[in-house]
């Protein structure tokens, strides 16, 4: 490792809504880092540590993992009902620590008709609006449960650039991911190792490639491989379950934030992503917000209702 990022900052320990406080013990700056891997080091806390070093998710002197929220705008297509849908609007507001997330969705048929939706989770309630935070002003906006649509969407947001790393961290140190946030990953693996927790994440190396297998949280029996390019990157994650895979393939990373807001935080330029085989989506990154973004996904009282009968 060549070079520390200089920008050390505490904008991305982002107010969030529904979120706990920092675990105890977590270092938010001061002192030296916690821990440098040696150069060439392949075993599992290294991979796991240049993953989020090399994405800028390391936040301070003591290199905590301090991404909790993201803002996310692309262009491309999805598929609707089979059909390729040309986006005009594709707007992710994700929470990692709830964990929730809001997607809207605007795009074209090739008929030429529109197409809108949110698709929205928090925790472990599912649903559809047809505007952002509907129903949370009572007589305003239609809230949909979608309860199957649970563990596409859990797959969705822990096989994505933010969240396979931390998947990849909370398994491998045998925590809840609420435990792993705003740790030092190697040093929370070594806490682990000392308890005598085994991990649950697996390594192996295809040459120069990492090569990662942890569980999707929240989806029994899912489990992703996850393949880092040469300097730490994710090319791919292939989340499989039953008969199921569903791909998502990674490309050109950058610092997508404002360019007034450019904190060598890195995300995919291009997410492709396939369901057995068939492109459903198709991005291509326009900007991110990463850090100081407030992200708040409150259930709405019918959804609640729902879940309960």
């Amino acid at each position: 490792m060549s070079f520390r990022r200089a920008v050390v900052t505490c904008a991305l320990a982002a107010v969030v809504s529904m979120s706990s406080v920092a675990p105890a013990g977590a270092q938010f700056g001061g002192g030296p880092p916690a821990y440098t891997p040696e150069p060439g080091a392949r075993d599992l806390k290294a991979v796991l540590f240049n993953w989020t070093w090399h994405m800028g998710m390391l936040r301070g002197q003591a290199e905590p993992e301090l991404v909790a929220t993201l803002d996310y705008q692309a262009d491309g297509t999805i598929q609707v009902d089979g059909q390729p849908c040309s986006l005009t609007r594709y707007r992710i507001s994700a929470n990692y620590r709830i964990p929730g997330y809001r997607t809207q969705i605007e795009c074209t048929l090739p008929d030429g008709q529109s197409y809108s939706n949110v698709e929205t989770i928090s925790g472990e309630y599912v649903w559809d609006e047809d505007i952002p935070g509907a129903e949370i002003i009572p007589g305003e906006g239609t809230a949909t449960p979608r309860p199957a649509a649970l563990e596409e969407r859990l797959i969705r947001l822990w096989a994505s650039p933010h969240g396979a790393p931390k998947a990849a961290i909370a398994a491998a140190a045998g925590v809840p991911l609420s435990e792993s946030f705003a740790q030092n990953p190697a040093t929370l693996l070594d806490s682990q190792a000392e308890a005598g927790v085994e991990p649950i994440t697996t390594l192996e190396w295809q040459g120069n490639r990492a090569v990662l297998m942890f569980p999707i949280p929240g989806v029994s029996g899912a489990t992703a491989t996850a393949t880092l390019d040469e300097s730490f990157l994710p090319e791919r994650v292939v989340v499989t379950r039953g008969g199921d895979t569903t791909e998502f393939v990674y490309g050109n990373f950058q610092d997508f934030n404002n360019p007034l807001h450019r904190i060598e935080a890195l995300y995919a330029g291009t997410i492709l992503e396939r369901h057995n085989g068939e492109v459903v989506r198709a991005l291509t990154t326009v900007v991110t917000e990463i850090g100081q973004v407030y992200v708040a996904v409150p259930v709405p009282d019918s959804v609640r209702a729902a879940a309960r009968n």
